[in-house]
């Protein structure tokens, strides 16, 4: 493009823009009718007024009720001056970066300043505090009158529907030509260089500050905290109190038993559409190998790092996080849980006998025996080449354990020992 003087050719498309906004059929008629009412209004009875605006009345008329036939005409040259003023426009902007100096911006400061000087934030706040009943009653009564017709919302929720299927079909257009015009190296090159082309530098400073942005934040809330409690802890508890005083609990319970039929209900939607497309479930297990052995590879590939990490480095990191660890907290936690369940076995002695029971009288065994059949035998066979290395720690651990030498701590522990005894010899065709 020539360089010249951007500025008069941006004036003169903006110029011919206008003029052909005014001569469009619909925006002439529409300026016509308006300015004609506004002098019909402003002559009145007035006969002078009526002889002076006469003519140009009459000539509005004509513009209003005149059909132009410049219409395929103004289809073409509307969207090409459009193209010219943004070429323009872009290349006044590139020229002006040229000559100039980003550092440099005085003008941008004051502008800047003086927009910040003359804007009152405080009366900003003030309006938007002030707004909430009457935004809420403005929305109160549209409701009230948008119900009375609920064809026209009935009318609204379709219109929805049809902008969401255009959307759909537009985004299979948009990417027809992909799948049947690109290869996939130009796509992959494409795209790709999307990555490739990111600041990988201005990516970590941008995490950084961001990370740094949470770390003064967290500290922040330490700093302002009572009681050994930070503060977001006790807004975020008066907040959660507050709105859990206020929930129904009879219509939560109802609303997650409806969640969980609602999952029961997509889990038979998708078992009963892959039943009558075998395919898709053959081509889903056909896959199962190669996701499973990328995931293995990847989770094996994130361990070698510790790998070939240098052993000071390790020890200094372990050591640090072993001094972090709460082992108070973790006893604290297997004793709670035990406390719970020991409340839940009270409360209901048989809960665990029926439950298992109920589960194991429903299974099969003759299916389970076949399971066990070949399962343990497999798995043996797979596992003897370990059992040399394997086998003696275990055994030598569990001899360690009810070896009477050592002392049994209770009575308990001398009884089950009998018990073992007696088994042991009953199994071997001893004597008790």
């Amino acid at each position: 493009m020539s360089k010249g003087n951007y500025q008069d050719q941006i004036q003169d498309i903006i110029g011919r823009i206008g003029g052909e906004i005014i001569r469009a059929r619909g925006t002439a008629r529409i300026f016509a009718s308006v300015v004609g009412n506004i002098l019909f209004v402003w002559s009145g009875a007035c006969m002078l007024r009526q002889k002076l605006t006469f003519p140009l009345q009459w000539l509005l008329r004509r513009i209003a009720h005149k059909n132009q036939d410049s219409k395929s005409l103004q289809a073409a040259v509307f969207p090409a001056d459009v193209a010219r003023l943004i070429t323009f426009l872009a290349a006044a902007v590139n020229e002006a970066h040229a000559k100039g100096d980003p550092g440099k911006g005085v003008n941008r400061g004051k502008s800047i300043k003086a927009f910040l000087e003359n804007l009152d934030f405080g009366e900003i706040m003030e309006m938007a505090e002030g707004s909430d009943p009457y935004v809420i009653k403005a929305i109160e009564a549209f409701n009230e009158e948008l119900w009375k017709y609920p064809a026209k919302v009935g009318s609204l929720v379709a219109t929805v529907i049809a902008i969401m299927n255009i959307l759909i079909k537009s985004s299979r257009e948009i990417l027809l030509p992909i799948e049947q015009a690109i290869g996939p190296d130009l796509l992959a090159d494409m795209f790709l260089s999307l990555v490739k082309g990111l600041n990988g530098t201005e990516t970590a400073k941008l995490i950084n500050t961001v990370q740094e942005f949470i770390r003064r934040l967290h500290t922040g809330s330490l700093l302002l905290g009572k009681g050994g409690k930070p503060l977001m802890q006790s807004y975020l508890t008066d907040l959660l109190k507050e709105v859990l005083s206020e929930l129904d609990p009879e219509l939560v319970r109802k609303v997650r038993i409806i969640f969980a039929e609602d999952k029961l209900s997509i889990a038979n939607a998708v078992s009963d559409s892959l039943t009558d497309n075998p395919d898709i479930t053959l081509s889903n297990l056909a896959s199962m190998g190669s996701m499973k052995s990328s995931a293995v590879k990847a989770r094996s590939r994130r361990l070698r790092v510790y790998e070939e990490i240098g052993q000071a480095g390790l020890n200094a990191a372990l050591s640090e996080s072993m001094s972090d660890l709460d082992t108070y907290e973790i006893a604290e936690l297997i004793n709670s849980s035990c406390r719970v369940l020991n409340r839940i076995h009270r409360a209901k002695p048989d809960i665990l006998n029926s439950l298992a029971s109920g589960v194991v009288d429903s299974l099969s065994a003759e299916e389970v025996g076949k399971t066990v059949n070949w399962l343990i035998p497999d798995l043996v066979q797979a596992l003897k080449p370990l059992a040399p290395a394997i086998m003696p720690v275990l055994i030598r651990g569990l001899c360690e354990m009810i070896n009477p030498e050592a002392g049994f701590e209770s009575t308990e522990q001398i009884k089950a020992m009998q018990t073992l005894r007696a088994t042991l010899a009953q199994a071997a065709g001893g004597e008790k």
